[in-house]
């Protein structure tokens, strides 16, 4: 890959931006109110959200050493196949590809059918879902800049209007007052860690900048920079939202799942005017996660294909360097995805079917920090992970005791989880091809 800085049209603060964009979207409004219930306490509810912060960073602070040592595009799915090998690799890619990109894409898209059907009633998610897919993949498909802009553009207004919602969640008076107490035996239980799992379909996006690794300059120092600096900013944010979350509806009001915690904080708290306000910022927010997604989520795809782990069709590019033939591909199965999955029941089972194998795979990227010390140590590391081996570490114990307590607490997401590697690992010799289909 060419090292001319020509080539690589991203730097530090286009690679965060990428991060906070893709990081804040339906998650955020959805997760808690998935959850919630299960928790005893506002405290609980809020340490959730800060434990994912942390292990977010533990995880960013790791992957910004391998990212140094190998900047290229394909993120976790390059790591484990260069550190376990083409079937690690193939099943990495394929299973972040199908879960963290085209089945985050539905799930965000037909959420945000939800909220524009407050203002169109006859229009249905699923058809709101899939025209807008089809807009914003017709946007990357013109180039890859254009899309790149207008991801910048999208993430300024969006958290504009985000801390805006934030001051003025804190200025009106709440009709609770939240139960700051902590129930520590709470925070060792299987709904916790099920929640933890959860909440981390909202952090999902803090190893963006690993998916366009060789798209950016100088990434050796941009790439664990804008790592660490979009992580750490989204935290933030996050722990500020859920805390007017629960100031207009503490735990112990909530009887049951709620569908948009976001939207029903603003019915609560605000008059009608400013909740209409706020159903068009969470409108924004997911059309600019929807984009941010198509984007890196094509890379990915292109970046398998470049490795024969994929028809090498996928890698075709226009003569803007954009990959036509993935965002086609994947903007298909986007809104196939939408359409099957707009009958489907509890949301937070959603979202552990896809947190289950993301996390594995994560913490095998993760775990080759370590691994990679011993196997090469003279490999040039211009990042080097700070405090090592403390984050790698933590980040392999919260995420295998996660993963254990919610095999336990929701067996059936679990089981679905387990098939669908058995699926995709069957899959491999129909989708593997060593040669091209059509002009590369």
């Amino acid at each position: 890959m060419s090292t001319d800085s020509s080539d690589r049209p991203l730097g530090f603060w286009s690679a965060t931006a990428a991060i906070v964009a893709t990081m804040i979207g339906a998650g955020i409004f959805g997760a808690t109110g998935g959850f919630a219930y299960t928790l005893s306490t506002d405290a609980n509810v809020l340490l959730v959200w800060l434990f994912c912060g942390l292990l977010a960073l533990t995880g960013a602070l790791s992957l910004g050493e391998l990212g140094s040592m190998y900047p290229r595009s394909g993120g976790c799915y390059a790591y484990n196949r260069h550190l376990y090998g083409e079937t690690a690799g193939y099943l990495s890619g394929v299973l972040s590809w199908f879960l963290a990109f085209v089945g985050a894409l539905a799930y965000i898209t037909l959420l945000l059918g939800y909220h524009i059907q407050q203002f169109v009633p006859n229009l249905p998610p699923a058809a709101a879902a899939s025209i807008a897919t089809i807009i914003l993949t017709a946007i990357h498909c013109i180039g890859f800049r254009e899309g790149n802009w207008m991801n910048n553009a999208f993430t300024i207004f969006k958290i504009g209007v985000i801390l805006s919602f934030i001051v003025a969640g804190f200025y009106v008076p709440p009709p609770a007052e939240l139960n700051t107490s902590v129930n520590f035996r709470g925070i060792i239980s299987a709904p916790f860690a099920s929640a933890m799992i959860s909440a981390g379909f909202a952090y999902l996006g803090w190893e963006t900048a690993t998916w366009i690794a060789g798209d950016l300059r100088n990434p050796q120092k941009n790439l664990p920079r804008s790592l660490v600096a979009g992580t750490a900013f989204v935290t933030c944010l996050y722990l500020l939202l859920n805390i007017v979350f629960l100031r207009a509806q503490p735990v112990t009001l909530m009887e049951g799942e709620i569908k948009s915690i976001g939207l029903n904080a603003a019915k609560i708290l605000f008059s009608g005017n400013v909740s209409t306000w706020f159903n068009c910022m969470i409108i924004v927010v997911l059309i600019s996660s929807t984009s941010t997604i198509l984007m890196i989520g094509a890379r990915l795809l292109a970046a398998m294909a470049k490795d024969e782990q994929l028809p090498l069709s996928l890698a075709k590019t226009n003569a803007r360097k954009s990959p036509t033939t993935a965002l086609l591909v994947q903007a298909g199965l986007t809104i196939i995805f939408v359409w099957a999955a707009n009958s489907h029941g509890n949301a937070d089972s959603v979202l552990v079917l896809i947190g289950i194998p993301t996390t594995i795979i994560m913490a095998g990227a993760i775990a080759g920090v370590m691994i990679l010390r011993q196997r090469e140590p003279d490999t040039k590391r211009p990042f080097r992970t700070p405090l090592y081996p403390l984050p790698p570490i933590l980040f392999l114990v919260l995420s295998i005791w996660m993963l254990i307590s919610t095999l336990q607490y929701k067996w059936q997401a679990s089981l679905g989880s387990i098939a669908l590697v058995i699926v995709v690992w069957a899959l491999k010799p129909l989708l593997r091809s060593s040669k091209p289909i059509g002009n590369n």
